[in-house]
């Protein structure tokens, strides 16, 4: 195995990646906390902005595995 092929395969920059995202997610949640308005269609919602940002940083990370999960699938077969 050549040098390029071991270094492909280590997780060291998804992590430092995965870290690094996760560290400005969490200071942009933590320097959003007023209150605010969200219309959902119908309802008119009143929350912290950090709950808002949480929910909403969660769904796209359920999204992204969810869509992992696929492509692998579809590798497999």
């Amino acid at each position: 195995m050549s040098e390029s092929e071991s270094a492909r395969k280590s997780p060291l920059p998804r992590i430092i990646g995965a870290v690094v995202i996760i560290g400005l997610a969490a200071w942009f949640v933590i320097a959003n906390t007023q209150e605010v308005s969200v219309r959902l269609w119908v309802a008119k919602v009143e929350m912290p902005m950090w709950i808002m940002l949480v929910v909403v940083f969660a769904a796209g990370w359920a999204v992204g595995a969810l869509l992992r999960r696929r492509s692998a699938k579809k590798k497999a077969d």
